[in-house]
């Protein structure tokens, strides 16, 4: 936006605009501009004759509604840019040393009377208004721009690892059988030893039987059952 003061003085500003619709990039966004020093004879009256801009802007203007000045984005390019703006006149806020919003005026300023809606116009590429006092608006055009982020987190390689771990752990442990086993020994009276044996599987059963056969043999060093013959009697002493 190009600002020309009835003295002749201009002030061009270009300012980001943040998208409310980010398929056809609708955006919103707001101006703010100081008139140029000695054009008032003090700062407080210099103050008061700020300029302040707010409304949308689309890079592909589409104007619906019933009087057709309603706008909106027909396409994300910046094919027929246009700007819908409500223009005060007034202390925008610049010399208090608060910080504002880049995309929005302070309401409060507006609420209090200190900003004064003066106009609300609409503009294409290349179009002007000329404020009641002589000052002059134009519409220059717009500009594409991009955001970047490089940001780095050197936590990201620790928790792969830890990640990893985890799910290896859990894969071992859906593969990996699980059995308890309990063997009691009680004493008898003639000296000898008496062994019991119990079982629990306590994943997948099949052939655990066999397993804990298996286990049971070799605790007792007896052969395994495939090498017994048929004729063969075994008898716990």
């Amino acid at each position: 936006m190009t600002i020309e003061w009835p003295n002749g003085e201009k002030r061009t500003q270009t300012m980001q605009f943040q998208p409310t619709e980010t398929t056809r990039f609708l955006s919103s966004g707001a101006m703010r501009f100081d008139p140029p020093a000695g054009m008032y004879p003090d700062l407080y009256e210099r103050r008061q004759n700020q300029i302040a801009l707010q409304g949308l802007f689309a890079p592909t203007a589409e104007w619906t509604g019933e009087n057709g000045k309603m706008l909106a984005s027909a396409y994300p390019a910046l094919t027929d840019p246009a700007l819908a703006i409500d223009i005060y006149r007034g202390d925008a806020g610049l010399d208090t040393g608060v910080a504002q919003s880049i995309f929005s005026l302070d309401s409060s300023l507006m609420h209090s009377g200190q900003l004064q809606k003066v106009d609300r116009v609409n503009l294409t590429q290349g179009e002007s208004v000329t404020l009641d006092d002589g000052t002059k608006l134009t519409f220059d055009g717009a500009s594409e721009f991009a955001n970047y982020q490089i940001s780095h987190n050197p936590a990201q390689t620790p928790l792969l690892i830890a990640a990893l771990a985890m799910l290896l752990s859990l894969v071992g442990s859906l593969v990996i059988k699980r059995r308890r086993v309990w063997v009691r020994l009680r004493p008898n009276d003639d000296g000898t030893t008496q062994v019991e044996m119990g079982g629990l599987a306590r994943t997948d059963r099949a052939g655990w039987s066999e397993e804990f056969d298996k286990l049971y043999r070799i605790l007792m060093e007896l052969p395994d059952a495939d090498e017994v013959e048929e004729d063969d009697i075994w008898v716990d002493d």
